[in-house]
């Protein structure tokens, strides 16, 4: 298994970013994803664990994309 992590800025809200990372479980079962030790005014730290790199590059573009609709700016 591989494993990557991705830091999402502080200014997006934990609930959001658990609440895109449940739709994304929906379409993409391959991937698997835990979250760090969040503190308040830090990032938010996504660890994903795949068979394969692209599985989790997609995951992580797919979560971009879910935060982007939802209204969130993830690069401000």
């Amino acid at each position: 298994m591989l494993k990557d992590d991705m830091a999402i800025h502080a200014g997006i809200p934990e609930k959001a970013v658990k609440a895109a990372l449940q739709k994304l479980s929906e379409g993409e079962g391959d991937v698997t994803w835990d979250f760090g030790k969040a503190r308040t005014g830090r990032p938010i730290k996504v660890y994903f664990e795949a068979e394969t790199m692209p599985q989790i590059h997609s995951a992580k573009r797919r979560l971009e994309q879910l935060l982007t609709e939802a209204g969130f700016d993830l690069y401000p």
